[in-house]
């Protein structure tokens, strides 16, 4: 990918939606944007690539060194001689050194470049994990905010009905045919609906902004969840341990604890070769210029060429201590791995029971659904036939309202759980935003 295509990519993602104010935000856009607009993602690529300078900073200890130096000075000379104090001399110095140093024996940088190496590849597993994390965080938001439009809606239906109820019970008692109470329980019911949509209004309000922060513009309209397009069933993961297998060999944040530790024992071995002879190739030519009062116009050339050798004796105990160090911080990431994958695997089978048991909640609260409207419908003709009360209306309503609640508040926790699965063993991407966005419709601006 060239420097410009990421960023006019995101332009012309951005030209798409100002382009598109009629219509509601899809999941697919609000990845994307949230992709390019996130904070703690973008936290986390700079971290990401703040890490991976450590493989050339460790591998420069091993490659050639060459270093330069001059110098000029001008030297103000006086000699003085039994008692004899010569002229004073003035004369300028210079000169002029190249050094290169190619190590050729230094474990500890081998070790060290090993430990970087390692460490980078944990930084990248991190990136991916909060590359997830987004995933989870923006379905959340994206559903959260369609939940809190859907509950708005439902009970803007059940105030109209409420409504025609209260309509009705005011005219049935103005000809003498109803009674008071009808009337007052309607109105009762239409004081709880108010209250209930000012909460909700705030609640749109507040899910409206947490969806705005990840994807970094501000929000109108969100494309709905379609019904018609939601099979549960297509959402069974299948097996567990088939599941549980493949979280160990590519989630994330297995992943990162796994090259954590490994970058920890490099760092062992690493402080252990501060216990060894370290042997380097040197090689220096220096240039001279200088005059004095015993040689005129001297210049003096030399070239060395040779090896050094250093053999480390005692230091205090610091290699020791700093060994001790690295064994302890060794079994700090081993154990941080295993609580990783231990972690992994309650939160798999949490989120697998989680879409299991969805899947199951929501045929049962559509049959649920099926039968609650049944049921306003029998006591809707129990009022024309005088076997029932418009109160008994009223309460079988509330029952529907709230079955219509449950059921879409268990079809996006299915989803979501399926999101969070996803995650954990590190599939969830834009291909399966896409599968969660084709189960989307588009929302029109009112009057198109």
């Amino acid at each position: 990918m060239s420097q410009w295509s990421r960023p006019l990519s995101a332009l012309a993602l951005a030209l798409l939606l100002l382009a598109r104010p009629a219509w509601g935000l899809d999941l697919l856009d609000s990845y994307r944007l949230a992709k390019q607009n996130d904070r703690q993602l973008r936290i986390a690529k700079a971290r990401a690539e703040a890490e991976a300078e450590r493989v050339p900073q460790a591998m420069s200890q091993l490659l050639p060194n060459v270093t330069a130096s001059a110098s000029r000075s001008d030297v103000s000379q006086q000699r003085e001689q039994s008692g004899v104090t010569g002229p004073r001399i003035r004369y300028e110095s210079e000169s002029d050194t190249v050094a290169l140093r190619q190590p050729i024996l230094r474990l500890r940088s081998a070790f060290a470049l090993q430990q970087a190496r390692h460490q980078v590849r944990g930084s990248q597993a991190e990136l991916q994990r909060e590359e997830q994390n987004l995933s989870v965080r923006l379905v959340n938001a994206y559903f959260d905010a369609l939940l809190a439009r859907d509950r708005i809606e439902l009970l803007a239906a059940q105030r109209r009905n409420v409504e025609t109820r209260l309509l009705a019970a005011q005219r049935a008692l103005e000809a003498g045919t109803g009674i008071r109470t009808d009337v007052d329980e309607a109105r009762a019911q239409l004081d709880r609906i108010h209250a209930q949509e000012i909460g909700l209004q705030q609640s749109i309000h507040v899910t409206t902004t947490q969806l705005e922060v990840l994807i970094g513009q501000g929000v109108e309209r969100l494309d709905s969840l379609d019904i018609e397009r939601l099979t549960p069933e297509s959402f069974d993961p299948g097996e567990l341990e088939p599941l549980i297998d493949l979280s160990r060999e590519q989630s994330p944040a297995i992943l990162a604890r796994m090259a954590q530790m490994e970058a920890a024992k490099s760092g062992i071995r690493a402080a252990q070769s501060d216990h060894l002879p370290t042997l380097d190739l040197v090689a220096q030519y220096s240039r001279s210029l200088s005059d004095s009062p015993f040689f005129l116009n001297t210049q003096i050339e030399s070239t060395s060429l040779g090896f050094q050798l250093n053999i480390p004796l005692y230091q205090g105990g610091a290699t020791s201590s700093r060994v001790r160090e690295a064994v302890a911080l060794s079994e700090e990431s081993k154990e941080r791995y295993f609580d990783a994958v231990n972690t992994a695997q309650v939160q798999l089978r949490r989120d697998y029971g989680a879409i299991k048991e969805g899947i199951a909640q929501v045929r049962a609260l559509e049959q649920a659904l099926r039968s609650a409207e049944q049921a306003v419908f029998s006591n809707q003709r129990g009022v024309e036939a005088g076997t029932r009360t418009s109160l008994d209306v009223l309460l079988v309503e509330q029952q529907r309202f709230q079955v219509q609640v449950d059921l879409a508040q268990a079809r996006y926790q299915m989803l979501a759980a399926w999101v969070r699965l996803n995650s954990l063993i590190g599939t969830m991407d834009e291909e399966e935003i896409g599968r969660l966005n084709a189960l989307l419709k588009t929302t029109p601006a009112p009057g198109l």
